[in-house]
């Protein structure tokens, strides 16, 4: 049986499991197992009651799985020096394929709640928007690079080529660590030093020319400034894109909720126009030189952060000015060809040079745009003030570890906030509870971090109607049977 298979054919519930399962569940729960946890879920993985759908899998054995694979004392080339590789792998197949919906989740009515959105790349990849993560975006950079036939473009494109270098975040951040480093050379020392140490910089046989070469500083400012030049180009090409059901049920979500904030790392459109389309009155948060390009129905403002930056938006690198662009004059412009999507233009305060005020994706984003730093506290303020901060296509990766850190202190500062995470792969689900619960003292990861493993055009705008949740009637014999 294959990976599809297992989630066509297999029933996630409450309603049908066998008592063995819950007797198993309530053991694992006081750690009183009497054979091994890995043990018990091929057992799960095998039964063939459970395989062809006579009995229902209890949703929490999932949770379970993606617990023990986050576990940071999981060792999986451990576990594969004792168990079978065969069954090892029949089982992650087995509850990989499944679909991942906390129980809790259940009990959560949107309506009574106060809610923070945090949307990432993700929430924009589903048709219509159609536009690609983080981790697709490598791959087209570097063939815009090579479009460019110049040397060093090129040789760049090459090396990430050789090493299987995939990560758009990798790439940019070491371009501006090199960008920083070729300014100062003392800095350049201290980071071989800590690199390398100073005895095996010494015995290498480069060092006597490495240390008495000049750093060519134009040429890594050039690389800098192409490829920012170039993931401009390739950000415009969400210029077009289309809101999806996603965004439409977060603004179906607003009719009666005018308290909510959507809080974004995305530069498209997408969320704007589904706001502009159903007149919904919102605001950036976020000073413009010319704010009455906005042009938006009268009523309570929405707030929309877009933490970095937006195709509409420009910034002056000399009286560091902040401009808009009216998104459906642009939108239109682009599409029908009478007029071109500027990357780099002139201030009309200074004359100076102004850009599109768009974020890459590097580990150091805030170096590049200054104006874009308040929205970090507007964000901050918003996540503190909810009961519920829905991340939707959020991946959590390293580079934006402050956002990570925003979320933990909203955490901290109210015991009563939770998470809920909706994302096609469970692995975030069960890696940022982990992060949790390892950061925060005494936290309770499986009642505060909850997961919804998913398409998000399909199954936030299920969450948002209330159409996950239980009814009341039912939730007793629920909680009965979950022990």
């Amino acid at each position: 049986m294959n990976q599809d298979d297992f989630a066509a054919a297999v029933n996630v519930g409450t309603e049908n499991t066998s008592l063995r399962q819950i007797h198993q569940l309530q053991d694992h729960r006081n750690g009183e197992l009497r054979r091994p946890l890995f043990s018990v879920l091929n057992d799960l993985a095998t039964d063939p009651d459970i395989l062809e759908g006579i009995e229902s899998l209890h949703p929490d054995w999932i949770e379970i799985f993606n617990n023990e694979r986050h576990d940071e004392r999981h060792d999986p080339r451990a576990l594969r020096r004792f168990v079978p590789r065969g069954m090892v792998e029949h089982v992650e197949r087995f509850f990989g394929s499944l679909q991942y919906t906390d129980r809790l989740i259940a009990t959560i009515n949107p309506q009574d709640e106060s809610i923070a959105f945090l949307l990432g790349a993700g929430a924009s990849k589903p048709e219509p928007s159609g536009i690609p993560t983080v981790s697709e975006l490598l791959e087209q950079l570097l063939e815009r690079a090579r479009r460019l036939d110049r040397e060093q473009m090129t040789a760049l494109a090459d090396f990430c080529d050789e090493r299987n270098i995939a990560n758009i975040e990798d790439l940019l951040t070491a371009v501006q660590i090199s960008a920083f480093c070729s300014r100062n050379p003392t800095i350049l020392s201290l980071v071989e030093f800590q690199l390398f140490g100073s005895q095996n910089i010494r015995r290498s046989p480069a060092f006597n020319q490495r240390s008495r070469m000049r750093t060519d500083v134009s040429s890594v400012a050039y690389v800098q400034d192409t490829l920012q030049l170039l993931f401009g180009l390739l950000s415009n090409l969400m210029l077009p894109s289309n809101p999806n059901a996603c965004h439409q049920a977060i603004v179906d979500y607003l009719d009666d909720k005018r308290d909510t904030t959507i809080v974004t790392t995305n530069y498209d459109f997408c969320m704007d126009r589904s706001l502009i389309d159903n007149e919904v009155r919102f605001s950036y948060t976020i000073d413009f030189t010319n704010p009455h390009v906005m042009r938006t129905p009268k009523g309570q403002e929405i707030q929309l952060i877009k933490l970095h930056g937006s195709l509409n938006w420009f910034y002056c690198e000399t009286c560091q000015a902040v401009s808009l662009i009216d998104i459906e004059q642009a939108v239109k412009n682009y599409e029908k060809e009478r007029g071109e999507y500027a990357i780099v233009s002139v201030c009309k305060n200074c004359g100076g040079q102004r850009r599109g005020l768009l974020v890459p994706p590097h580990a150091m984003k805030f170096d590049a745009a200054p104006p874009l730093q308040p929205l970090i506290a507007n964000a901050t303020n918003a996540f503190s003030d909810k009961s519920l901060i829905v991340v939707v296509g959020f991946s959590f990766s390293d580079a934006d570890i402050y956002i990570s850190r925003m979320l933990i202190k909203a955490m901290q500062d109210s015991p009563s906030t939770r998470i809920l995470i909706v994302d096609p792969d469970s692995n975030v689900i069960g890696r940022i509870r982990s992060k949790f619960v390892n950061q925060i003292p005494d936290f309770d990861g499986r009642s505060r971090v909850l997961g919804l493993q998913g398409d998000c055009a399909d199954i936030l705008p299920k969450f948002l109607r209330g159409e996950i949740m239980t009814p009341k009637e039912e939730a007793p014999s629920m909680q009965a049977v979950a022990g």
